[in-house]
């Protein structure tokens, strides 16, 4: 995807390093952004809308929400890989054109050159600013000794571990000496006590005065590991993204994950969260008609997986939080699976808690051929699914044989109702069901979707 109003010929700039850190001074701040990007179909998604986010100096800054609510866009936004759409950043008081120079950025993935030794892989972002020589050589070695690298300056990335290669990514964030850390889900692809070991070891980067490093700004999709590192935890929500809550997090450093006091912090973010990807319904009079949503962007063997760990658990019920864990998957894939659950009437969610409902006791007490039944009666009753069933019907009534739309007819349906979600994604999701529930078939090469026979 494209963003906006975007010069592309336009070569960035970098702002120069400051000096030093100033206690509680608004270090980079972000003033009313926005950002949209146009899919190769046309639609225009706008993924942010007027966010403002002031990061002060010494502070530790983590950016929570579900999958697609910006949180990434911010970041680039704000490291000056992208200009908004709307809006501006500003470092230091003054508006930001160009590449943040006193930034640099740790990715979930590890970004190795593979015939690079760790020397060499530090010390590209060296090379790209100009530095050579004596200078080069003792900040790479300085940043590896930072990241207890030692005796691995000539290994290359095959001889590594998974938590070796993004200490590596560490140690070249480190080398350019930056004064913000800016972390996109760096701890993603890590097993859990690797992620654990280095999270702490983070923690130890930031207070320690040798780094340089006094400001973080982390995204992450882990309750946990926001309230292990952040001072301060923003609560993104969705279509558009937008800020939707900031929680102050004042537990001192180091922190102990079993304590009370941590285990708290842990449960009010829970809450917060599972008002922003499980909210309640609103009441609706008994003779409003259904209102349009969107069935989230989920596979059927998750939810059937959701429902079979329910029929392990007493009285088929568990707070979402610890769904995830249990199944091993983010929250906010969680709660989309969840969501696509109760949607069909299977699950019901009073507050953080998912309870199997009769329905989907019985959807799961069947043969295959009972549960493609059970799920085909169900999506004829959601309102999205019936609607691309209606358009086919009509086509149905108006003589064609068999009934059949073109794909750009259901996409563009789906842009019109749906602005703010990828139309293309939705429309895979809605053919995976419609297959698996025998009520749709598609020819991706004709590019059409045809109602099959008893639907």
């Amino acid at each position: 995807m494209e963003p906006l109003r975007l010069a592309p010929n336009d070569a960035p700039r970098a702002i120069a390093l400051h000096p030093g850190p100033v206690i509680d001074q608004v270090l980079l701040e972000a003033r009313q952004v926005s950002q949209r990007f146009r899919q190769p179909n046309g639609q225009v998604l706008e993924a942010l809308r007027n966010v403002s986010l002031a990061v002060r100096t010494q502070e530790v800054v983590a950016l929570v929400g579900p999958s697609g609510c910006g949180k990434s866009t911010l970041l680039r936004l704000l490291a000056g890989l992208a200009r908004p759409a709307a809006g501006a950043v500003f470092y230091r008081g003054q508006p930001l054109d160009g590449i943040l120079a006193s930034a640099a950025m740790v990715f979930q993935s590890f970004a190795l050159l593979p015939w690079f030794t760790v020397t060499e892989n530090v010390g590209m972002g060296l090379e790209a600013r100009g530095m050579a020589g004596a200078a080069r050589r003792d900040a790479v070695a300085r940043a590896i000794n930072l990241v207890g690298l030692d005796g691995f300056e000539h290994a290359y990335p095959r001889e590594l571990s998974g938590g070796m290669k993004q200490r590596v990514g560490f140690a070249r964030a480190l080398a350019v000496a930056p004064e913000i850390l800016l972390m996109d889900e760096p701890f993603g692809a890590l097993d859990p006590l690797t992620a654990e070991n280095l999270r702490s070891q983070v923690v130890d980067l930031w207070r320690d005065p040798a780094t340089g490093v006094n400001t973080l700004i982390v995204v992450t999709h882990s309750v946990e590991e926001a309230v292990f590192l952040a001072s301060r935890i923003v609560v993104f929500g969705t279509n558009p993204g937008h800020i939707r809550e900031e929680l102050a997090n004042p537990l001192p450093y180091p922190r102990r994950e079993r304590s009370p006091e941590f285990e708290q912090m842990v449960e009010r973010l829970h809450a917060i969260l599972t008002a922003t990807l499980l909210p309640e319904p609103e009441p609706q009079p008994a003779s409003a008609p259904q209102r349009l949503v969107p069935f989230p962007r989920v596979h059927v063997a998750e939810v059937t997986g959701l429902l079979d760990h329910l029929l392990t658990r007493p009285d088929g019920r568990g707070e979402v939080f610890h769904l995830a864990e249990d199944l091993g998957v983010d929250y906010d894939r969680m709660t989309a699976v969840t969501r696509a659950a109760e949607q069909l009437g299977w699950v019901v969610t009073p507050g953080e808690t998912v309870q199997l409902t009769a329905a989907g006791r019985e959807v799961m007490s069947g043969d295959d051929a009972a549960r493609k039944a059970a799920t085909r009666a169900r999506l004829r009753q959601h309102p999205l699914f019936a609607r691309v069933l209606a358009m086919l019907k009509e086509e149905l009534e108006e003589g064609a044989e068999p009934a059949e739309v073109e794909d750009e007819d259901v996409v563009s349906d789906l842009t019109i109702h749906f602005p703010f979600i990828p139309a293309e994604q939705l429309f895979a999701t809605i053919i995976e069901w419609g297959r698996y529930a025998e009520v749709l078939d598609h020819d991706p090469t004709a590019g059409r979707v045809t109602l099959m026979e008893g639907a």
